[in-house]
C-alpha cells in the first residue's frame, strides 16, 4: 500500500504482516475514487475515513491536500499501525486517529463537525455500511454537498438508502463495488 499522488506521493503504508482484519484498497481503485471526488476534496476540506485501518483512503486525501482528516479504527492491533503510518507520513498537524467502534465516533462529531467527504470502508457482508449511512443522516455531519464513499463486495449488490441520503453513482472492480452517496437536495441546487 502507498499513496498514489500530493504531499506523500509514493510514500508506502505500513501494516502488520499476515494480518487479516484489513482489506487494503487496491492502488488502481482507490485512483478511480479519487478522480471521481477530485472536485469535492480541496484545502479546506474535512474527511472522515470511518474504518481506516492503516490509513489508506484518509491519508490519500490528507496527501492530497484536506485541512483535517480523521481516521477511526477499533482494532488494537491495527490503530498503532495507523498512528505510525500518520506519523511517518507527517500528518500529525492534520490528521488523527480515534479508536473506538464506528457508532460512538459519528456521535462524537454530532453538533461539532461536518464533513466534505466520509469514507466508510467496513469489513464486507456486515451490516455497518447501512448503519453507517442511517447514523450519518440522523446526526447530520455530512455537509449539504458533501459526499459519501462506500465499498462493498460485488457480491452483495446491495446498495443502501436513508431517509435523506441516496446513491447518486456506483462502479465496480472485480470482487469491489465502490459507491458514491449525496443529500437528496444536492442534486436540486
Amino acid at each position: 500500500m502507498r499513496i498514489i499522488t500530493g504531499k506523500a506521493k509514493g510514500r508506502k503504508l505500513i501494516s502488520p504482516d499476515g494480518y487479516d482484519v484489513t482489506r487494503p484498497t487496491l492502488d488502481r481503485v482507490k485512483q478511480s475514487i479519487f478522480n471521481i471526488i477530485q472536485n469535492h476534496l480541496d484545502y479546506d476540506s474535512k474527511v472522515l475515513d470511518l474504518f481506516a485501518g492503516t490509513g489508506s483512503l484518509g491519508l490519500e486525501a490528507c496527501s492530497r491536500g484536506a485541512k483535517i482528516t480523521y481516521l477511526c479504527d477499533r482494532n488494537d492491533t491495527i490503530f498503532s499501525y495507523l498512528k505510525k503510518n500518520i506519523e511517518n507520513l507527517g500528518f500529525k498537524d492534520n490528521a488523527f486517529a480515534i479508536k473506538g467502534e464506528f457508532d460512538q465516533n459519528l456521535r462524537r462529531f454530532h453538533g461539532k463537525d461536518k464533513f466534505d467527504l466520509i469514507f466508510v470502508d467496513p469489513p464486507y457482508n456486515t451490516d455497518y455500511v447501512d448503519r453507517s449511512i442511517t447514523l450519518i443522516d440522523e446526526l447530520e455531519i455530512l455537509k449539504p454537498d458533501g459526499i459519501i464513499v462506500t465499498k462493498i463486495a460485488s457480491s452483495e449488490n446491495k446498495f443502501i438508502e436513508s431517509k435523506n441520503i441516496i446513491l447518486y453513482d456506483y462502479r465496480k472492480y472485480g470482487n469491489t463495488t465502490v459507491c458514491f452517496y449525496r443529500y437528496k437536495e444536492s442534486f436540486n441546487e
